[in-house]
């Protein structure tokens, strides 16, 4: 990374000061691959290269930055503008050498798919010779370089209208200018421009918007209302935007021109019900292509040609593109835009100690949603118990666009609230001080995908009342503290203290019980309702650190301090529950009706199995750990 920055203070007058700020950024990031050979994934485990590797990219930002404050009276005002310019130029492609993913977390069943035994003639007899496989081949040259343009300008003012009162308010308005896609691939452009899905969308995508109303009011205020320096209140409220990461803007720029930049093919097609040719085995068969003959740790790596060749042994209309996967931008997207306010008030109540209370809300609209475009209406089969959505794409169903694969919209339809309240003492003399912050908070969501470039995580994109439920950052309470003693002879101790309560956990099914070769399936509690997400919760976390040292000075100028440090004092396990064996509801074979009654997975939850053994899918905390140092100042 190279920066240069530069900064100019004028003094036009005593009350008037312009600051001017320029910035130049540039950071190159080589990321190479230890191998390069097709990446396996199931609940197992993975094994091959990552799928994004390897990868290159360069990028630089040049930001200029100009406030004028201008103080008069009892007022102190500022104006300000901002512009950024941001170029990124990458060779970036998911599935360069192929990606096998096998749905499913019952182990037998998963070994019998990845296995090949020409003696055993039972159960999955070839190499992925399931519909629970699906393979994913890169057709693009990876190639992108995007440019986005941001202005910014603001006024604010803070008026002291009394000597125990300030008023703070303003007004800021930002812009972001995107790129326009390259869309010359009219084969696939002309299929997915203007059509009409069955969830009601429609999309052009030639066109990603430029965001221009970002208007963000503020006001704040602090008041001494004793007038005596021992009680401060405060509250403030706003709109505030974010910032559209470029990364979500990548695949929407490059997968609709020819050749794309970062696209892929899917096996198996969709052939019609009854057809024998419906798994990736069986398909790539057709080509001459027996994965039996090749051992799992040399899976061959085929070509973009070899796939699309499938479909024309299949007796499928010749199209490169035939099952491709894109990804797009819906003509609507908004930046994420919060409502924030809150306040607090904070007392001195003796010498030193100083309790305070706040209460905090951002309710934010527009967060970024990845949704699948590319599925039919769903439907309730009769002999399903849980009265489930199903879609079927495993079972033949067609697609509403049969040439295409997935088509993913990234749109701006997440929700999420936040609510906190904070207790906090401060307490000092000149022995030592105390820090200590209660928060009891609530977070909710509709979506978490936190910048995902790609993958849904709801279930059923026609019903998404059950995705909003607590966001998997939601943490109810929380408590934090910080203690420094200065004790004789020299010696010092300070100790900090994290107690959290556990993060949500999102209950599973272990398949793809809908068929939409999509976003999580969850247990139903009953005929057509499914658990929400992020029903249940994690193990709670305990830390408590320890640091004790003895300062030994030598003359005026030099001294040599010594000094031990605890980590997780009482060696608190921490273990935080992780992965599909403990948060799969039910035992394979997993029945419909999941969900039901009580959990039939004697693991879900658990941090040991029944015979008391821990279960290694689950994520440790840090160990207790010591630490001897030394050192000299001077």
């Amino acid at each position: 990374t190279y920066t240069v920055t530069g900064q100019l203070t004028s003094f036009f007058a005593g009350n008037l000061v312009n600051e001017l700020r320029a910035q130049y950024s540039r950071e190159v990031r080589p990321r190479e691959a230890n191998v390069e050979a097709p990446v396996v994934q199931s609940s197992i485990g993975n094994f091959g290269t990552v799928r994004f590797l390897p990868t290159t990219q360069f990028d630089w930002r040049a930001q200029v930055f100009n406030n004028l404050t201008w103080i008069l009276g009892n007022h102190t005002t500022k104006f300000g503008a901002e512009v950024n310019h941001v170029f990124a130029d990458q060779t970036f492609a998911f599935n360069q050498f192929g990606y096998f993913q096998l749905n499913g977390t019952n182990v037998s069943t998963l070994l019998d798919i990845l296995s090949y035994t020409p003696s055993v003639t039972t159960g999955t007899v070839n190499r992925f010779d399931s519909t629970a496989v699906t393979y994913d081949r890169q057709i693009g040259n990876g190639r992108l370089d995007l440019t986005v343009q941001e202005f910014a300008l603001y006024a604010q003012d803070a008026w002291r209208i009394r000597p125990n009162f300030t008023l703070n308010y303003g007004l800021r308005w930002e812009g972001q200018f995107n790129p326009a896609p390259v869309t010359n691939n009219t084969s696939v452009y002309d299929q997915v421009r203007g059509f009409r899905f069955p969830s009601g969308h429609s999309v052009d995508p030639s066109f990603v918007p430029d965001v221009t109303d970002q208007f963000g009011p503020r006001l704040g205020l602090a008041w001494d209302p004793f007038k005596n320096g021992k009680t401060a209140v405060r509250a403030y409220s706003g709109i505030y935007y974010a910032r559209t990461p470029m990364l979500l803007l990548a695949a929407p720029l490059n997968n609709f021109r020819n050749p794309p930049g970062d696209v892929s093919i899917r096996l198996p097609f969709a052939v019609p019900a009854g057809n024998a040719n419906n798994t990736v085995y069986r398909q790539l068969r057709l080509i001459g292509i027996d994965l039996n003959n090749f051992t799992l740790d040399k899976l061959p790596i085929l070509t973009p040609q070899q796939v699309q060749s499938v479909g024309a042994a299949l007796g499928l209309s010749v199209d490169p593109f035939r099952n491709a996967n894109v990804i797009t931008w819906a003509n609507d997207y908004k930046n994420p835009k919060s409502y924030q306010f809150g306040g607090g008030i904070e007392r001195e109540i003796a010498r030193g100690l100083t309790f305070g209370v706040d209460y905090s809300q951002v309710n934010t609209f527009y967060l970024q949603r990845n949704r699948e475009l590319n599925v039919p209406v769903p439907i309730i089969r009769a002999t399903d118990p849980a009265q489930r959505p199903f879609f079927g794409l495993r079972s033949g169903t067609a697609r509403p666009l049969p040439n295409l694969g997935s088509i993913q919209m990234r749109e701006s339809t997440g929700r999420s609230v936040y609510q906190a309240g904070v207790v906090r003492v401060n307490f000092r003399r000149q022995w030592g001080q105390f820090n200590a912050f209660y928060t009891l908070s609530r977070n909710l969501s509709n979506d978490d995908n936190e910048r995902d470039a790609g993958g849904i995580a709801y279930e059923n994109g026609f019903n998404l009342g059950p995705e909003f439920n607590y966001s998997r950052l939601d943490r109810r309470h929380q408590f934090v503290a910080n203690t420094v003693f200065f004790l004789p002879l020299g010696f010092e101790a300070a100790s900090t203290m994290r107690f959290l309560s556990g993060l949500p956990i999102d209950a599973t099914m272990g398949a793809d019980s809908n068929e939409d070769i999509g976003g999580p399936d969850r247990p139903y509690s009953a005929a057509g309702v499914p658990f929400k997400r992020n029903a249940f919760r994690n193990e709670p976390v305990y830390n408590v650190d320890l640091r004790l040292q003895k300062g030994i000075g030598f003359g005026e100028q030099r001294r040599m301090i010594f000094s031990v440090e605890f980590f997780n004092l009482f060696n608190w396990e921490n273990v935080q529950l992780s992965g599909a064996q403990v948060t799969n509801y039910c035992a394979a074979p997993v029945p419909t009706n999941c969900g039901f009654g009580a959990p039939t997975n004697a693991n879900f939850l658990q941090i040991k199995n029944a015979a008391g053994t821990y279960l290694f899918n689950n994520n440790p905390g840090q160990v207790f750990q010591m630490q001897l140092g030394a050192r000299l100042q001077f």
